[in-house]
């Protein structure tokens, strides 16, 4: 009977949207483009949230059998951050003087395509779409949970995990990494770990909440101490410009807390319907948000200072990047991605 209830139990977890994590994507997103507006670059953590959530969801995902896991994931990934890609080459090559660092070489675009990292100017290590860097991150956060699936699909977290710790560990002691070593070797891959261990959590969670044991005030709870997180995360954004091996500590760890109450507020609170559409258009949001944000400072608002022109042209920048999400989402991420899959899987 024990052992029934039990399956019955992670059946249901398996079979739930959580709609809450969709959302944070969506609120993820949008700090990220605060973080690119010069008087607020406020928004960084936001990646954090990424990476965790990703970790997260992996693992939930693959709960069952997933022959086509490394094909899906690129066909999700690939055609918006190749168009874009492409789309900041021939910027850079047309409109040179609107980027400060970046030139249009083919290398560069080769190894931007091949997500192989390099030293793009000034020893900054990013593809040629500058928010492309997270993108680099996941791909190969992927192969790698590929590869621990092919090893044991059991224990595809931990050995995924002890992975990542290996390569870091590894970019830590060599003094002088190569730049692929330096870049996926880089704290901030820890974050993926940390949403492993966020979906062991949430299993936990589920549990109690399956067999009443969790009061429906928790919902309340998780969303204040989300909040203070988020605040939290806001005031230490200076810490990260000289100490970004704490990175997984001061904003990696509190993120993570953040996806678990959003989780568990999910299982007794009803989410938003535009929030939720905000996070499925998130990745369509993050790659194509920086050139409204970028152009609309230069030629209009200047967001050097906070004033109420300036206020206005950010939230000019933020509705002008959700439209042009929602066209891509619609357009690539979905019809696209359909059309890829049918054809290749």
């Amino acid at each position: 009977m024990a052992q029934s209830a039990s399956a019955a139990q992670t059946k249901k977890f398996y079979n739930r949207r959580f709609d809450s994590i969709q959302a944070l994507r969506g609120i993820s997103a949008v700090f990220i483009i605060l973080e690119h507006v010069r008087f607020l670059n406020c928004g960084a953590f936001g990646v954090e949230i990424f990476f965790c959530i990703s970790g997260f969801m992996i693992m939930f995902s693959t709960h069952r059998e997933s022959p086509h896991f490394l094909g899906k994931r690129l066909i999700r990934i690939l055609p918006f951050y190749y168009l874009m890609t492409f789309l900041t080459f021939f910027a850079v090559l047309f409109f040179p003087g609107l980027f400060d660092q970046t030139r249009p070489n083919l290398v560069f675009l080769l190894k931007s395509l091949l997500f192989i990292p390099f030293d793009i100017g000034g020893g900054v290590l990013q593809p040629l779409l500058r928010v492309g860097w997270t993108v680099n991150c996941e791909i190969f956060f992927y192969l790698v949970f590929w590869l621990s699936m092919k090893l044991s699909r059991r224990h595809r977290g931990l050995i995924c995990s002890g992975l990542l710790l290996g390569v870091m560990a590894l970019a830590y002691i060599l003094p002088n990494a190569p730049a692929p070593l330096a870049f996926y070797g880089s704290p901030v891959m820890a974050d993926f770990i940390l949403g492993i261990l966020c979906y062991q959590a949430a299993k936990e969670i589920f549990r109690l909440y399956s067999e009443a044991r969790l009061p429906k005030s928790c919902s309340v709870v998780c969303l204040f101490l989300a909040l203070v997180c988020f605040i939290g995360l806001i005031f230490t954004k200076h810490y990260m410009n000289v100490t970004e091996s704490l990175r997984p500590f001061i904003w990696g760890i509190p993120s993570a807390a953040i996806v678990l109450c959003f989780f568990t507020a999910d299982l007794f609170l009803k989410t938003p319907l535009p929030l939720k559409r905000l996070g499925d258009i998130s990745f369509s949001l993050y790659l194509l948000h920086y050139y409204p944000v970028m152009l609309l400072d230069r030629f209009i608002f200047d967001f050097g200072s906070c004033t109420f022109l300036s206020l206005t042209g950010v939230l000019l920048a933020i509705l002008i990047s959700v439209l042009l999400a929602l066209a891509g989402w619609n357009l690539i991420e979905k019809k696209l991605t359909a059309w890829l899959r049918g054809k290749l899987l």
